[in-house]
């Protein structure tokens, strides 16, 4: 697949974006993170593939790895604006602090700024797999009726699915397992990869047409 078919699917974030900017003033404001991170996704998208053209490979893996630690903080900001962490102020700080440190190592320690912070990459997907998990589980048992209007049901299978092949393609790139993978294997993957992308951003669409609006609070008098 060329890049600029890549750049074409990869722009269908556009859609959840243009809803969540159409909607902001007036939906629930615990899911205003998702409505910034995947703002974000759109404009890294377009700055990756104008920095990819212009010849600039170390700044696009610079904000690659930048954005890498602001997704993994804003989708735990929603995790924990959905109580996933029981609404414990101290839980959530120290998960972030203890993610910043491990992208703080990985990234600019251990590594270099300018090289794919690929182990950070996969532990932060794993732990975004594993909240979603524990917030559908929460949803299940908690809000049987009308599942597939929640749109945390939906935000929920993106991350899933979106997280679970981003790892493959990590671990498939790591230069200790890069041997062993053929390069039409790696290709093939990257492929999946472009149309699971697209089905992810769908979804998303799909979440954020059916975030609540917010609750109008009245007084007794």
């Amino acid at each position: 697949m060329d890049a600029p078919l890549y750049f074409i699917l990869s722009l269908s974030i556009v859609i959840a974006v243009l809803i969540g900017i159409i909607r902001f003033k007036r939906i629930d404001s615990s899911y205003y993170p998702f409505i910034y991170d995947i703002t974000i996704v759109f404009i890294i998208e377009i700055a990756v593939y104008y920095l990819m053209q212009a010849g600039h490979p170390n700044i696009l893996v610079a904000s690659v790895n930048v954005f890498s630690l602001i997704d993994f903080c804003l989708f735990t900001w929603l995790f924990h604006n959905w109580r996933l962490f029981n609404h414990n102020r101290t839980t959530f700080i120290s998960i972030l602090s203890g993610f910043f440190v491990a992208w703080f190592l990985t990234t600019i320690f251990i590594g270099r700024f300018t090289t794919p912070n690929l182990y950070f990459r996969i532990l932060y997907s794993f732990a975004l797999i594993f909240f979603s998990v524990s917030a559908f589980n929460k949803l299940v048992v908690h809000d049987r009726s009308a599942i597939f209007r929640n749109p945390k049901f939906w935000i929920c299978l993106g991350i899933i699915i979106f997280y679970t092949f981003f790892i493959i393609i990590c671990v498939a790139k790591i230069s200790l397992f890069r041997h062993q993978v053929s390069g039409a294997f790696r290709k093939g993957l990257q492929e999946i990869n472009v149309y699971s992308n697209l089905l992810v951003n769908l979804l998303y669409a799909v979440a954020v047409l059916w975030i609540p609006r917010k609750k109008n609070f009245t007084t007794l008098f």
